[in-house]
């Protein structure tokens, strides 16, 4: 088939190098440079994690992910993935949590957790400031990509396997027909048989319906340079999360880039696509108040920047890899909710097999079905 991609982030590269491996002649669009600096997969860093997961689809999706991870660092610039370890500080959360039920999960998997006291972490991780009621623990499988870098990788990978990638190339809108998919770029309207829309927050511009079903907020980060980078380099410090019912904070150790990101996911503001991607004063000030109170090794830190990217959010925080509505030839395959891009190594072969009308189990999770049933509230409330 001829095969049209919108979007060239984890998603959209994931599909493509697995539907060029099958056969198919595969074009792929991206509107801006790759990597695009205003896509939610361009950043420095993104956490790979089993933790948080109720559902086992994503553990068997992030297992077969992190084998090919590693087979693509090893390929490509050997400078993507990191198996640092992290570590996982909760305070009050609540029983029903995510966190909580995918550590159940993980265990009934037969997986294991090194479960430490409070002591234990002040001795083996002094960086961080825990409190005698926290439930710790850390999980060694975990680590982080390098997700920029990744997506530079990914799309070289691409072409040299044959992948057309037309970058600073925007689909302005599709035209479905009897003989395939028209894409509108400029004047042109190449078409396709079947076209993966995989367009992160800007799947809104295209199915402006969805608008009403997908929540899209801006996330804030900020990057410090240590006082002393030696207690935060990778052999002593792990990527980590600090969770409570109120904040979601998690970080990262010193980054080739020469600093510290810490970050918050908690989705709060609300955004639309061309949001400013400049970390506020507030935040700033919020992440300050943070290291204060959680990392005291890290204060004093030098502020050298910052950004903000968009999560796509579905009200279950699963993805959505199905056709779109009233479409019988065009695939969208994103809504990362902000845990999408450590499944880039699995996440292919389940969107190639949808695009196909081929049966995966591990595809039905992001199925559309009764997901968007009722509208979100407009307030956000």
């Amino acid at each position: 088939m001829r095969v049209g991609i919108v979007g060239a982030g984890i998603f959209g590269l994931a599909a493509a190098l697995e539907l060029n491996r099958r056969g198919h002649r595969v074009t792929l669009f991206e509107r801006g440079p790759i990597p695009c600096p205003d896509a939610s997969s361009t950043d420095v860093s993104k956490v790979i994690r089993r933790t948080s997961y109720p559902e086992e689809t994503y553990h068997e999706l992030v297992e077969r992910a992190a084998h090919q991870w590693r087979r693509w660092h090893d390929q490509l610039s050997r400078t993507i993935y990191y198996q640092t370890g992290k570590l996982n500080i909760w305070g009050d959360l609540p029983a029903d949590s995510p966190a909580r039920r995918g550590l159940e999960t993980l265990h009934q998997r037969g997986k294991t957790v090194e479960v430490l006291s409070p002591t234990q972490v002040r001795q083996r991780f002094p960086q961080f400031a825990v409190q005698d009621d926290d439930a710790l623990f850390y999980d060694p499988w975990s680590g982080y990509l390098r997700s920029g870098q990744a997506v530079a990788d990914l799309a070289d990978l691409a072409r040299d396997q044959g992948v057309a990638i037309h970058s600073h190339t925007p689909v302005q809108a599709m035209d479905e027909t009897e003989r395939g998919i028209h894409l509108a770029i400029g004047s042109e309207r190449p078409l396709f048989d079947r076209v993966v829309v995989a367009a992160g927050a800007w799947v809104v511009r295209l199915f402006p319906t969805l608008k009403d079903y997908l929540r899209i907020t801006r996330q804030q980060m900020a990057f410090l340079v240590p006082v002393d980078p030696e207690k935060f380099a990778q052999k002593v410090f792990p990527v980590w999360t600090a969770l409570s019912s109120e904040t979601a904070w998690y970080g990262f150790p010193l980054l080739r880039e020469g600093y510290v990101k810490i970050a918050e996911d908690s989705k709060v503001e609300r955004a639309e696509p061309e949001a400013d991607r400049q970390p506020s004063p507030d935040f700033l000030d919020q992440a300050r108040a943070f290291v204060a109170q959680r990392l005291p090794a890290l204060e004093g830190a030098r502020l050298v920047g910052g950004r903000a990217c968009l999560y796509t959010n579905t009200p279950d925080d699963h993805f959505v890899i199905d056709w779109a509505p009233a479409t019988r030839g065009i695939l969208i395959a994103g809504c990362g909710s902000g845990h999408g891009f450590k499944f880039g190594g699995s996440i292919g072969p389940v969107i190639a097999d949808a695009l196909e009308d081929r049966e995966n189990p591990l595809g039905d999770l992001f199925r559309l079905g009764q997901r968007f049933a009722s509208p979100l509230d407009p307030s956000g409330n």
